[in-house]
């Protein structure tokens, strides 16, 4: 029971916007995060990113209206989704690169290179 009343509460208190569901992988010198945006065009997406993070923005082409009915009733509606990520390692945002197909965003987030001369003595 009190799991339901977490993830109703939830639910229930936000912003307008939907956490998408999205996945971070560590690939040696690249992160990918991908990111599930049902009802979204690709003219619709918003990336940001810093050396730590990577946001998504994406308005949907249609809400989503949900309601509930007991105690008391709501009927709530989403319009967009929206998600901030701390990335494990820090990255170069202006080498980033994103695909959107089939609902699915893919971002290639290059890490930081870091360079040390060494010299022989």
């Amino acid at each position: 029971m009190e799991i339901e009343r977490r993830i109703l509460k939830a639910t229930w208190e936000h912003d307008g916007n939907l956490e998408p569901l999205y996945e971070v992988e560590d690939k040696g010198d690249e992160i990918f995060v991908t990111f599930d945006l049902p009802l979204v065009r690709k003219e619709n997406i918003a990336i940001n990113t810093t050396e730590n993070t990577v946001e998504v923005t994406a308005k949907m082409s249609d809400a989503v209206c949900w309601a509930r009915w007991g105690v008391v009733q709501k009927k709530i509606t989403f319009q967009a989704f929206r998600k901030q990520i701390k990335l494990p390692e820090p990255i170069e945002p202006e080498k980033a690169q994103a695909s959107f197909k089939n609902g699915i965003l893919r971002i290639n987030l290059p890490k930081v290179r870091r360079k040390v001369l060494i010299t022989i003595e």
